[in-house]
């Protein structure tokens, strides 16, 4: 897959640590930053192509040794695109690897890329992002689909209007979204 701005050979870069918040949902919207490629939220994730499972697996392709790997964010029009990469002069250690953001807002395409350490990366999004799911202001009916959706349609026209209002949003249960691949990848390196 071709990078989408290749600095693989730059050797240039330095290494930073990622820092990344989610902040909780709203209205069918949870906004992502990462420290230091936004100053202010970046990465817009709307429940309508809700792309936080595509997440997790990006994330388990990293922590599972890939060396190239694509996370895609449609953002209901605009588009976001985070690519982790190793670069030329990889050795397996920290600062080989690097992630570059595209964000393509109307029309206009912005490139940012740090040199990022693997498991760093893994662990600033993961942990963030559990994070925000299990904090108090956490509401899963500004997100998640209904929890007895399957069951909606059985219902009278009134008990469904008044069900679904109450779980507008049909995004994945961000509480039940975990990895089990990742937690062990993390534990691991506690355990070091």
């Amino acid at each position: 897959m071709p990078n989408i701005f290749d600095h693989s050979h730059d050797q240039a870069i330095p290494l930073q640590e990622l820092e990344v918040h989610f902040r909780s949902p709203e209205a069918g919207w949870v906004h992502i930053r990462i420290i230091p490629l936004h100053e202010l939220y970046a990465i817009h994730c709307s429940y309508i192509w809700d792309p936080l499972p595509d997440m997790i697996a990006w994330l388990e392709q990293i922590a599972g040794g890939d060396t190239d790997a694509v996370w895609f964010v449609d953002q209901e029009g605009d588009a976001s695109r985070l690519q982790f990469y190793a670069a030329r002069d990889r050795t397996d250690g920290p600062g080989d690897f690097l992630l570059h953001i595209q964000t393509d807002d109307h029309g206009i395409a912005r490139i940012r890329g740090v040199r990022v350490d693997r498991r760093q990366l893994v662990e600033a999004f993961y942990r963030a992002f559990r994070a925000m799911t299990e904090h108090a202001d956490y509401r899963p009916r500004e997100w998640e689909m209904h929890p007895d959706f399957a069951t909606l349609d059985d219902l009278d026209d009134e008990a469904y209007c008044r069900e679904h209002s109450r779980f507008p949003y049909g995004g994945a249960n961000l509480r039940d979204l975990k990895s089990t691949l990742l937690e062990a990848y993390l534990a691991g390196a506690n355990e070091s």
